[in-house]
């Protein structure tokens, strides 16, 4: 299943004409629309700093309400918990918030992002959109 991330979302909110295709051809495809709980976070989050709070906030919402989101599971911070000890090991780091989008390893789904230092995520399958 396709688990989008937020750059994918904030490309959709600006217009960009490729995401749009992209995420249409999943849909004709039924491939579920998933995200995760930190993406939903980091889109309320800028939304709600914007200068048009009001008006952006609801375009999230309306972005957002046609994805199915994913929780922050226990499973899932397992998951990411070992992803980072993974990355120390290895002298590499990561953000928290990105750390915990490994709820789309947790669930098999693929992310689908244009950040590359997802790539640092041992089992997570990444695709650009």
């Amino acid at each position: 299943m396709a688990c989008l991330d937020t750059d994918v979302f904030v490309s959709l909110l600006r217009g960009d004409r490729g995401v749009i295709e992209f995420v249409s051809k999943l849909e004709k495809a039924n491939q579920p629309i998933r995200t995760t709980i930190i993406t939903a976070y980091e889109l309320l989050k800028g939304a709600g700093a914007s200068s048009m709070p009001k008006r952006n906030l609801a375009r999230v919402r309306d972005l957002i309400s046609s994805a199915r989101v994913l929780g922050l599971s226990y499973g899932a911070c397992e998951e990411a918990s070992r992803a980072y000890a993974d990355m120390k090991r290895k002298g590499k780091t990561m953000s928290e918030f990105d750390l915990l989008i490994a709820i789309a390893m947790y669930n098999d789904d693929i992310l689908f992002s244009r950040d590359e230092h997802f790539r640092l995520v041992e089992g997570l399958t990444l695709r650009t959109w």
